[in-house]
């Protein structure tokens, strides 16, 4: 079997080596399509498997633009959806998802769909969704696209993460569509469905982890159900039969804490869920430090940084408490072989993982260890108001110990100092249903592997046109051309303002003045203070 898989850069391999890896071995063909090779400090997992199997993997950069004029109709189309879907009921607390949309949208929509009587009720946003999903049927698939899967000529066309609000890799389930070539959305991971905005281009199969992100597929995005394939969490295996590579010695001597105490892990977020989170852990260790409970003030502080944001560790001074350490100290995500050993021992020689909202605190409940984390003012667009980490609460089936203050928040330590193991019945009722639903001794990898394979079992009939679409096309066809000419007369003021900027600068030179005063007759260029 040949399959052509669309990432959108290469971080989305991570959720997905293994199981490529392992159907690579089984003899199959995949043939990756990034839009972007952007470097990230979680290497290149591409090029292992070009080296390991040279004859049937391969890996390019497509084109990260649509050519033609549909463009940037579908890229505004895609905008206005992903903001009529955060305005559904489900998202009422999630304000700061919709206002990431609702800056690159044209205000008129925003007041259309909250101002104008018609639009502003569930009824009259639904209404609209589907007006937009019908206007996006017509569009035709891009030849350019086309063209592309013919050369490549997969079985299957495969699409990760997809829910992205430039809507391009839905263009491309489009172009297969259109072919005849079965497709299938992959999600990676445990946020996507709910954080990243509404599902597009129609896939023939959706592959997910578990019931609960089924009901969200169906729930939220309309999916039907008998195109939904359950298959586990294929980004976890390696956490369920990996063990620690050091003894608690010899790693308390690699990262530099005394092997004699219990080391708390705090596990950093990304800067979208956790913003200034540099100030929220100096004030739990403190907090901590302070509590005078033994076993806990004198307890060593493993701090694991978020790659993309380790720069902010590298001024603090931790002296004023001790035994605190910032390791990896630029960061580093649990791709490579030494990389998942460094994750995996952090975590085995940790008492407990601490954190506010990421992915590493499922896998942290995975390796066997409690998870905490504390609700905190600065953080409640990521914890209150973020759907996906109520999954994670005790009173949802979850594993977290979620304290309202610090001072709750250290009565939870004391209760895992006591009985460390009070939790683990929880933790593993949760991993099975979320995690491994088919059963917890039963490896996910092999079950996608053998969706995907599936895949060419269900290929779909090459869509017909109707007359009714080729009229709503026609019609459309001068609404995309005006968003085209609209987007070049953008950049055209952009590249005037930009060169009215140039000759201000190099006027404010030529007089000796303060280039910002001239920089200031802009406002819209007035220099941010860090």
């Amino acid at each position: 079997m040949k399959i052509l898989f669309m990432m959108t850069e290469p971080r989305v391999m991570k959720y997905y080596h293994d199981t490529l890896r392992f159907m690579l071995k089984e003899g199959h063909n995949v043939h990756v399509a990034y839009f972007s090779l952007e470097k990230y400090r979680g290497g290149t997992l591409h090029e292992t498997l070009a080296d390991e199997f040279p004859e049937r993997f391969r890996y390019e950069v497509v084109s990260g633009k649509r050519p033609g004029v549909w463009r940037d109709l579908l890229i505004a189309m895609s905008w206005a959806e992903d903001y009529l879907f955060f305005l559904k009921p489900f998202f009422s607390s999630a304000a700061r998802l919709r206002e990431r949309v609702e800056v690159r949208i044209s205000p008129a929509f925003v007041w259309l769909t909250n101002r104008c009587f018609g639009f502003k009720t569930p009824a009259g946003r639904d209404a609209l969704t589907a007006m937009l999903r019908a206007v996006d049927r017509a569009v035709p698939a891009s030849r350019h696209y086309k063209r592309f899967i013919r050369k490549i000529g997969p079985d299957a066309v495969l699409v990760s993460p997809l829910l992205s609000h430039s809507g391009l890799q839905s263009e491309y389930l489009r172009a297969a569509r259109s072919l005849g070539v079965p497709t299938a959305y992959c999600v990676a991971s445990w946020d996507n469905l709910t954080t990243k905005g509404a599902m597009r281009g129609n896939p023939d199969t959706i592959l997910l982890w578990n019931d609960i992100q089924k009901k969200e597929a169906v729930e939220l995005h309309g999916a039907g159900a008998e195109r939904i394939v359950v298959t586990g969490a294929q980004y976890f295996d390696e956490w369920f039969v990996r063990r620690p590579s050091r003894t608690r010695e010899d790693f308390c001597r690699t990262v530099g804490l005394p092997p004699d105490r219990p080391i708390l892990m705090y596990m950093c977020s990304s800067n979208f869920m956790a913003p200034n989170e540099r100030a929220f852990v100096l004030k739990w260790i403190a907090a901590i430090r302070s509590s005078g409970v033994p076993g806990l003030s004198e307890a060593g502080f493993l701090i694991r940084p978020y790659p993309e944001y380790a720069e902010q560790w590298r001024a603090v001074d931790f002296s004023a408490y001790g035994n605190v350490v910032v390791w990896p100290a630029d960061g580093e995500y649990a791709i490579t072989e030494s990389a998942k050993r460094n994750f995996y021992d952090s975590v085995h020689h940790s008492i407990a993982v601490v954190g506010v909202n990421t992915t590493a605190m499922i896998e942290s409940a995975i390796i066997g260890r409690c998870v905490l984390s504390v609700l905190a003012s600065e953080f409640n667009e990521s914890q209150s108001n973020t759907i996906h980490f109520s999954y994670l609460k005790q009173e949802n089936g979850g594993f977290l110990y979620l304290a309202k203050d610090l001072d709750e928040h250290i009565a939870h330590l004391q209760t895992i100092l006591r009985d460390s193991d009070r939790m683990s019945r929880q933790i593993a009722r949760f991993v099975a249903h979320f995690a491994r639903p088919h059963g917890v001794q039963q490896p996910c990898v092999p079950l996608i592997a053998r969706a995907i394979t599936e895949l060419r079992q269900t290929a779909p009939a090459k869509p017909a046109t109707s007359m009714q679409t080729r009229l709503l096309r026609c019609a459309l066809y001068p609404v995309a051309l005006a968003f085209k000419v609209g987007r070049l007369l953008g950049r055209l003021k952009k590249k005037r303002e930009k060169h009215e900027r140039k000759m201000r600068l190099q006027a404010a030179a030529a007089h000796g003045a303060d280039p910002l005063t001239y920089i200031r007759a802009d406002k819209t260029d007035t220099p941010k203070v860090d």
